[in-house]
């Protein structure tokens, strides 16, 4: 990793260590890493494995072919809710009249559905912190658990779309 790199992390870090972070403070993201922000405290993992990604872009394309006029499913995006969260699902139904901060993401109100692929480093945020948001804010999403065999877990009522993705999983996560 170029030493550059390893200063911006190091000077991040310094930042998270004095208090709340806010969206402001993680613009300038070192690459390589996924940056989220839950109520001002720092959440960094990896990217995505190549399965994850795979089976993200897959998904993301099986929606764009699904979804009303108007609507954009994304491969990754941003969820913004004020200035201490910003979160990025793996895979997302988007109104781009939702947008916020700059362009940078949308609201939550602007999210129809949030799907999660879990990965060995964001399981246990998957299936806790990132769930309670999308419940506060009302957006039905799918869990894709790559632990163990293969499973699916729905949370609140799926549109018509988000049903057949449901259905579709399996096929979509085969190598």
């Amino acid at each position: 990793m170029p030493t550059a790199e390893v200063i911006e992390a190091g000077q991040l870090l310094l930042r998270a260590g004095q208090g709340p972070l806010t969206i402001e403070d993680i613009l300038d993201e070192v690459e390589g890493a996924r940056y989220e922000l839950i109520d001002g405290s720092l959440y960094v993992s990896p990217n995505g494995d190549v399965m994850h990604q795979l089976i993200a872009t897959r998904c993301a394309t099986f929606l764009a072919t699904l979804i009303p006029a108007g609507l954009r499913a994304f491969a990754g995006i941003n969820v913004i809710d004020g200035p201490k969260t910003i979160i990025g699902p793996d895979v997302a139904v988007a109104d781009l009249e939702a947008m916020a901060y700059r362009g940078l993401g949308v609201t939550p109100q602007g999210v129809l559905l949030a799907v999660e692929i879990t990965s060995p480093s964001t399981r246990r945020r998957d299936l806790t912190i990132k769930r309670d948001l999308y419940r506060e804010w009302g957006v039905p999403y799918v869990i894709v658990d790559r632990r163990g065999p293969l499973s699916v877990q729905v949370e609140g009522a799926l549109p018509d779309y988000g049903r057949a993705l449901v259905g579709a999983v399996p096929e979509l996560s085969a190598p």
